[in-house]
C-alpha cells in the first residue's frame, strides 16, 4: 500500500479523506470538489456511484476545441459551476459516493464525498379498526424507529418500502388493561423525539358499550311512550264512536212506542172478527 501512495505523490496526485454531506429530499444539495488548488483549473471529473448501484459521469473540460465543454450522463437536475456540483430537487436515489478528480496547473487532486439524503416522515397516532393504538411513520428515509411506554411483549411493528425509496413503519400496541400508552418516534430529521399519548382500547370499548346501552334504553322508552299514546288515542276514538249514535236509536225507539198501541188494537180487533165469524157458521 505504501508503494502506490509514493508513486501517486511523485506524479502529483493528492488524496483526501472522505467527506459526508447530508441533504434533504426536495431541497438542493451542494457538493464541493475539494479546496481551491491555487491554480488554473484544467478539468473536473465527477464519478458518481448511487446507492441503487447505478453509475454516471459528469465532466468539465476548460480547454477544449470550441471552448469549455461539459459532459453529463447523470440527471439533468445536476449543474456544475467552477468546482461546485449542485443537485436540484434532491431525491433519495441521488445518495451515494461522489468521487471528484480535479486537474489544475498545480496538480491533480482526488476527493470523495458521501451524500446521504434524508426524508422526514409524517407521524400519527390513532385507534385502528381493530380498536388498538396504532402509531405510523410514513414516507421517511431512513426508516423511523418506534417505541412505546409502557413497553409490552404484544407489539406488532412492520416496515414497508415504497417506490420512491421511502419507508413506512406501522406499530400496533395491544393491551387488555385500562391504561394510557405513549408512542415515541425517533428519526434523524427530528430535533427531538416525537411523542404522543392515547387512551388504551379497553376504556374506549367500554365507553362505546355504555353509549350503546344508553341509546338502547332511550329508544325503548321513546317507543313505549309512542305506543301508550297511540293506545290512548284508539280508546278515545272508540268511546266517541259508541256515544254518538244513541240519539238516532232513541228516536227510532220513540216512534216504535208510538206505533205499538195501534198495532195491538188492530190485532185484537181481528181476533174478535174471526171469533164472530166462526159462531155464525155453526148456527
Amino acid at each position: 500500500m505504501i508503494g502506490p501512495l509514493l508513486i501517486l505523490c511523485i506524479w502529483g496526485y493528492t488524496l483526501s479523506a472522505d467527506v459526508t454531506v447530508v441533504g434533504r429530499r426536495g431541497n438542493f444539495t451542494v457538493l464541493q470538489c475539494g479546496e481551491d488548488p491555487g491554480g488554473e483549473i484544467v478539468g473536473v471529473i465527477w464519478k458518481i456511484h448511487h446507492m441503487n448501484n447505478s453509475r454516471c459521469l459528469f465532466s468539465y473540460g476548460a480547454h477544449m476545441r470550441g471552448g469549455p465543454q461539459i459532459y453529463n450522463n447523470c440527471s439533468t437536475r445536476m449543474t456544475f459551476t467552477n468546482r461546485t456540483l449542485t443537485i436540484h430537487n434532491t431525491q433519495i436515489s441521488d445518495g451515494g459516493n461522489f468521487t471528484c478528480e480535479l486537474s489544475s496547473t498545480g496538480g491533480t487532486f482526488f476527493y470523495t464525498t458521501i451524500l446521504q439524503v434524508l426524508a422526514q416522515p409524517s407521524v400519527s397516532l390513532d385507534i385502528n379498526s381493530d380498536g388498538s393504538p396504532e402509531c405510523r411513520a410514513i414516507g421517511g428515509f431512513p426508516a423511523a424507529e418506534i417505541s412505546w411506554i409502557p413497553s409490552s411483549d404484544d407489539i406488532n411493528t412492520t416496515e414497508m418500502e415504497a417506490l420512491d425509496d421511502t419507508w413506512t413503519v406501522i406499530s400496533t400496541y395491544k393491551s387488555d388493561r385500562d391504561m394510557v400508552v405513549t408512542c415515541l418516534v425517533s428519526h434523524p430529521t427530528f430535533v427531538n423525539v416525537w411523542s404522543q399519548s392515547i387512551v388504551s382500547p379497553v376504556e374506549t370499548k367500554w365507553e362505546l358499550i355504555w353509549s350503546l346501552v344508553g341509546f338502547a334504553i332511550f329508544l325503548f322508552i321513546a317507543l313505549c311512550i309512542v305506543y301508550w299514546n297511540q293506545k290512548k288515542i284508539r280508546t278515545c276514538s272508540k268511546k266517541s264512536l259508541n256515544t254518538s249514535p244513541p240519539q238516532q236509536v232513541d228516536g227510532i225507539a220513540e216512534e216504535t212506542q208510538e206505533f205499538e198501541p195501534y198495532a195491538t188494537y188492530t190485532q185484537r180487533e181481528n181476533v174478535v172478527y174471526w171469533g164472530t165469524l166462526k159462531v155464525t157458521r155453526l148456527n
